[in-house]
């Protein structure tokens, strides 16, 4: 017997006890995100009463200090702000600027500043006489001057007061995109907040047109200063240049450009001569080549072929009478002889028309050639004075860019006193004017129902701060709540394959185990199968079911899961050996029997005599029977090997229904002679503490641990939708 025992206990001996394939299910150390979507939903789900009753306590909180609260009465008055101003004549104002557009923004929130400074509260309570205004300052108003106090500091003691109180009631708001400053003052008198709502309106508008004043006033000073300065110094160089002129005899004005204005370089008059000169010995030049030209054409040619001889009309003249005479005395000498006395007078007429004529020739002639000798001499005329002139210009120019320089400081500085002046003048038409980049759009009126309290806004207040407190508690006890409640808490916590796991049920819990398509029926239906495909196919093999605890299901589970091995025609044993508080019998509903497992492990009776009847065709249901005073003796006697060993291959399953692990040792003694292990967990219940402990103590003595059930399970305690706990098992035929 004790060859059988060790056979049965060794790893290596046979096969007698098979291995779990636990290689089946992949070990994960996968930590689950505490702030998934399904772990959120869980954990609003399991803390809602803690949700329910922390938000409520703040709702009726809310509400109860929402009725206590004094009404406070909230005025405004509105105010269009045009960050460009509007420009009655140009220069309007020295402070009146181009805002740019990206930094509008800070415009507008300076403003708000000015209207919440302690300057503007000061200017509204000296307006309104706060100080001494009861309705406003309450007894202060009406106290008499404190002992060792003057009566005018205590009166700068209520003015510095009403101040305080009227920035802590003050606001401004940029209504959303909008250029409106929102003016608003809060008070538990209606009237008295309309009041200062509009003080404030009316103080912010005239403090920015006294601000534009006194720029204004400002300005004119400083211009006037300036311009006295600039006068001087525009005096003070023109006499230098005037001098520098005078000492260095350079005669001339101011050159201008096209516009008018002074360029800053003075033309002398040696300057204006040499131009002048060079432009006439230019002129000269020119003639001179066209007259040297024209005589050199004409002087080898005689001066009655000269164009000018044959177009001379006087000379045409006397051709024509000469040529007139001829013809007459051709005439008459054909008739008469040469001395004839008219021929002679004739021929003395003739020849003295051609000396004329040839006198007027050469008359014509010489003049050309003198044209020409006045040309010449002229360019050299002009020649020389070029050169004396260009020799007194060159001496001239150094004393000239002082001169230049002088001329050009006196210009800048009548350019700088000219626009000194038009700006003097502009500020000067304006200064009267009072424009305003600021206009009153709507003033105040007096309120008709409070401000604060706002009902909907406390409460919607005491809603987020109940939800955001009671949401902090839920999460601290989750934090300090390690109970394990889905399956994937077994495998990521415990590294353990989870077989499945079995709604929570409220009914009858026999009849639902009774019921083929219940749920439960099926969810043991899919662990058998999970098992079945995780044990070897041999077959013969011992299943021990346990817990860490009592009453987490494992007499239940070990019931169930027999049953459908027993319903797929397997033949099964039910061993109750749980020999401190057996729970089989009592369970099913059994007669409770006067012999047990304990007698037949003795050989007091035989396994067939010991074997309860049920309904269940192939379950043979073996009862603890008596209770032993020993159970730790007996489990570590060679007495629950040797059985196993003995009626193994008379079983197709053998299941075990063992004590917890926790606070006694019949369970990890047990581990050591079964196949594999089905660890219950109790879904909400079991700690991951005292399940963590039980498994190391389970594989501390080498317990082959298959998996881990997971009991009761509550769908909407895990997180899952609330259709699964009754729609994933449930068979819905047609």
């Amino acid at each position: 017997m004790q060859a059988s025992v060790t056979a049965l206990v060794a790893p290596d001996a046979s096969n007698e006890r098979s291995p779990a394939v636990v290689g089946s299910y992949p070990q994960t150390s996968q930590e689950t995100n505490f702030f998934d979507l399904t772990s959120l939903r869980a954990i609003l789900w399991r803390q809602r009463w803690i949700l329910l009753l922390v938000t409520a306590a703040a709702l009726i909180g809310g509400a109860v200090m929402t009725a206590m609260m004094t009404p406070v009465y909230q005025a405004a008055a509105t105010v269009q702000i045009e960050p460009q101003g509007t420009e009655i004549i140009e220069g309007q104002g020295a402070t009146e600027t181009f805002v740019p557009t990206n930094e509008i923004f800070e415009y507008l929130e300076t403003l708000k500043a000015v209207v919440t400074s302690r300057t503007m509260a000061l200017r509204v309570a000296d307006d309104l006489r706060l100080g001494e205004n009861a309705a406003f300052m309450g007894e202060m108003a009406t106290q008499p001057v404190p002992a060792g106090m003057s009566a005018q500091a205590w009166a700068e003691s209520k003015r510095q007061a009403a101040a305080s109180a009227l920035q802590g009631g003050v606001g401004a708001e940029i209504v959303m995109n909008t250029r409106i400053l929102e003016l608003t003052f809060s008070s538990e008198n209606a009237a008295l907040a309309a009041t200062i709502a509009n003080a404030f309106a009316d103080n912010f508008l005239t403090n920015n047109i006294d601000r534009s004043l006194e720029a204004n006033a400002d300005a004119l000073e400083y211009l006037e200063r300036e311009i006295t300065q600039t006068r001087e110094k525009l005096r003070q160089n023109e006499m230098a240049a005037i001098s520098y002129a005078r000492a260095n005899r350079i005669i001339g004005q101011e050159s201008q450009s096209e516009d008018g204005d002074d360029v800053g370089t003075s033309t002398t008059l040696t300057g204006s001569n040499l131009v002048d000169v060079s432009s006439q010995l230019n002129v000269a030049r020119a003639k001179r080549i066209d007259a040297e030209q024209r005589w050199r054409t004409v002087a080898s040619i005689a001066p009655s072929q000269l164009p000018e001889v044959r177009d001379n009309t006087t000379i045409q003249s006397l051709n024509t009478r000469a040529a007139e005479l001829g013809a007459r005395i051709s005439e008459l000498r054909l008739r008469y002889r040469e001395d004839y006395p008219e021929l002679v007078g004739l021929e003395a007429e003739r020849a003295s028309l051609e000396r004329q004529s040839a006198a007027l020739g050469a008359e014509v002639k010489r003049s050309i050639r003198d044209e020409y000798e006045i040309a010449r001499r002229q360019e050299e005329a002009l020649s020389r004075d070029l050169q004396t002139l260009s020799s007194q210009t060159l001496d001239e120019q150094d004393s000239r860019v002082q001169l230049n320089l002088l001329s050009r400081e006196a210009t800048a500085t009548r350019v700088q006193l000219a626009t000194l002046l038009e700006r003097f003048n502009q500020i000067s038409s304006a200064a009267n004017m009072q424009s305003n980049s600021a206009t009153l759009l709507d003033p105040a009126r007096v309120p008709g129902a409070p401000y604060s309290p706002n009902i909907f806004t406390n409460m919607l207040l005491s809603l987020i701060l109940g939800l955001g407190v009671a949401f902090a508690l839920a999460v601290l006890r989750e934090v300090f709540d390690d109970r394990l409640r889905s399956p994937e808490d077994l495998e990521a916590k415990l590294h353990i394959p989870a077989l499945g796991q079995t709604p929570h049920i409220s009914q009858d819990l026999s009849t639902e185990l009774e019921s083929m398509f219940s749920p439960i029926s099926e969810a043991y239906s899919s662990i058998r199968a999970t098992l079945d495909f995780a044990l070897p196919k041999a077959g013969h093999y011992v299943i021990q079911f346990t817990s860490s605890q009592p009453a987490e299901g494992k007499t239940t589970s070990a019931i169930a899961i027999a049953t459908k091995f027993a319903s797929v025609g397997r033949r099964v044993l039910l061993i109750d050996m749980d020999l401190r508080r057996p729970a089989i019998v009592r369970t099913m509903e059994l007669d409770k029997p006067q012999v047990g497992v304990v007698d037949v492990l003795h050989g007091r009776v035989a396994l067939e005599t010991a074997l309860l009847k049920n309904e269940t065709e192939n379950l043979f249901i073996l009862p603890t029977g008596q209770i032993p005073h020993n159970p730790v003796e007996i489990l570590s006697s060679g007495l629950v090997p040797e059985f196993l060993a003995k009626h193994r291959r008379d079983f197709d399953v053998i299941i075990i229904d063992s004590s917890p692990v926790l606070g006694i040792a019949d369970a990890p003694l047990l581990s050591r002679y079964v196949d594999a292990v089905v660890f219950v967990v109790e879904a909400n219940r079991s700690h991951f503490g005292q399940v963590k402990v039980a498994v190391r103590r389970l594989r501390d003595m080498n317990a082959n641990i298959i998996g881990a059930l997971l009991t009761k399970f509550r769908a909407m305690e895990a997180g899952k939708s609330i259709n699964y706990e009754y729609q994933y098992y449930e068979y819905k035929g047609s």
